[in-house]
Parts: C-alpha cells; structure tokens; sequence
C-alpha cells in the first residue's frame, strides 16, 4: 500500500510518497529527476521488509518552496534528518541517495551520522574524492552546471521547447537508456513551475555562506557505506570516485554496474536494488 504524505519541516513542506512497512529507508532524488526514479527498485527493497519514504526534494513539485529562498543540497541533506526523526524517531534509517540527493545524503550523514545505520549513494562520489579527481573530460561533462550560473539564460534554457535540454541530459547522461514519455513527463511536471528553485541547488554551489556551511562535506563519513556507479555515466565519469575509500571511517565499498548511465535506477533496477539491499541487510 502507498500512501502521499505532507511533512512540515518549517522551512518547507514536503510530499512523500510512502510505501511499504518495516524499518525506513529514505531515498533522496537528484535532476533533472524525480522521486519516482526509484520505483522500479521498490518490489526488492519492500520485499526485503523496508519501508521507503521518496520526497520530492524542497523546490521540487508537488513538494513546497522553502519559506527560506534556500534550495541547495546542504538543507536538503537537513530534510533528510528531519524526516528520519519523523518517521523513524525510535531506530536509524537506511538512507539511499541518488545525484543531488547523492550530496544531500553526504550532507545528511555529515550533519547527523547518529540517525543513520547505512549510506548507499548512487552517481555521485564523496564530495573529496569529486573535487579531487576534477579533470578536464568532467569539466566537459559538466558544462550545464556553468551555464546554470547565468540568470536569465539558464531560466530559458531549461525552460525552451517543453524542456528540450532535459531530454537533451537525458540522452547524454544514459546513452543506452529511452526514457518513456511517462517517464519523462514525471520528471518535466516535478521542475515545470518551479525552474528558479531547480536551478537553485546549482547557484548555491558559488554562495559563501554555501561554501561555509560545506566543510563536514569533506570530511570523513562516519557511516557505513556503499557507493554505485553506473560504468557509461555521462554525466559524473566513473574515475571520479577514485581513491574515495580514504573519506570513510566505517567502511566502503565502490560498486560498478556494467550497461548503466546516470540513470542507472531506471536502466538497471534489479542490479542497483540487489547492492543496495544487500548492503542494507550488514
């Protein structure tokens, strides 16, 4: 059974989608995306007798715009604390993590390490290990987020010919992978009306108080984790996670997924929900 949840957190609202009972996983989503990326991984993780709670992150419909202005994966990653102390006030959550919502976790565990007994992220390497293995080829891929910098621009970008440029991602990001009209209309109604706070996780990254706030980032995690990666990501090239086994106190492991791009939750579900429910369940 599922159910659609509305969470005051004080800053913002948001809306959960809630399936299945047992202990909480919390699964963070990332752009140009949507909670319902982990659907496809939901049959194994409530099998194995999980409870998953998907927000759609702050900024992101038919969850609300932070009362704040602040939209950034920093108070996205202090969301996920306050969720866990809502739904699982009693026991550590499971938390899953997929692009921004990747960074949200790290935030998160960062933040909180005492509310959570696992870390699995998804696309996205410890924030250390990216900004150490920087090189031109990601610069390449990351060419978006720069142009995500120009006010104006970057709204009519997005926005042009029914969001062109996230099909565009799509296709760049998981070139073995086609998005089914669904799909992709899930993803475009979560950013539709809300394009100045979408592009907000991307803008903060260059804010001082941003850049203040980041440090606990790259430092050490302090829980148990896993990390993910599909082998043709267009987007976060796999030789980012380098080294990244020295930025974890209580262990890691990296795990490549043969045939998957950025999407690898779509592309290969029972692949990426076995890991994960292998992991959750040490």
């Amino acid at each position: 059974m599922e159910t659609i949840e509305d969470v005051e957190l004080g800053d913002v609202r948001l809306s959960c989608a809630v399936v299945g009972q047992g202990p909480v996983v919390i699964a963070l989503h990332g752009f140009p995306d949507c909670r319902e990326t982990f659907r496809p991984m939901l049959p194994a993780l409530t099998a194995a007798g999980y409870r998953v709670v998907m927000p759609a992150l702050r900024g992101y419909a038919p969850s609300g715009i932070a009362r704040s202005g602040e939209h950034d994966a920093l108070r996205a990653g202090e969301d996920a604390v306050r969720l866990a102390n809502h739904y699982s006030p009693g026991a550590k959550v499971r938390l899953l993590g997929h692009d921004w919502g990747a960074i949200a976790s790290f935030a998160a565990t960062a933040q909180a390490p005492d509310r959570f007994s696992h870390l699995a992220t998804l696309a996205v390497p410890h924030p250390a290990a990216f900004t150490r293995n920087a090189s031109a080829a990601q610069l390449r891929r990351s060419w978006y987020m720069g142009m995500f910098q120009l006010p104006g621009i970057a709204e009519a970008r997005l926005s042009a010919n029914d969001f062109a440029l996230v099909d565009r991602l799509w296709r760049d990001w998981s070139p073995g992978f086609v998005a089914t009209e669904q799909e992709m209309s899930e993803v475009k109604a979560g950013i539709r009306e809300r394009v100045g706070p979408v592009l907000g996780y991307y803008r903060a990254l260059l804010s001082p108080k941003t850049l203040l706030r980041a440090k606990a980032l790259f430092g050490k995690t302090r829980v148990p984790a896993i990390h993910v990666h599909g082998e043709d990501d267009g987007c976060i090239g796999i030789a980012s996670a380098r080294g990244a086994e020295r930025f974890y106190e209580r262990g890691y492991a990296l795990h490549r997924v043969a045939g998957a791009g950025h999407f690898m939750t779509r592309e290969k579900p029972r692949e990426v929900a076995k890991l994960v429910v292998e992991f959750f369940a040490t």
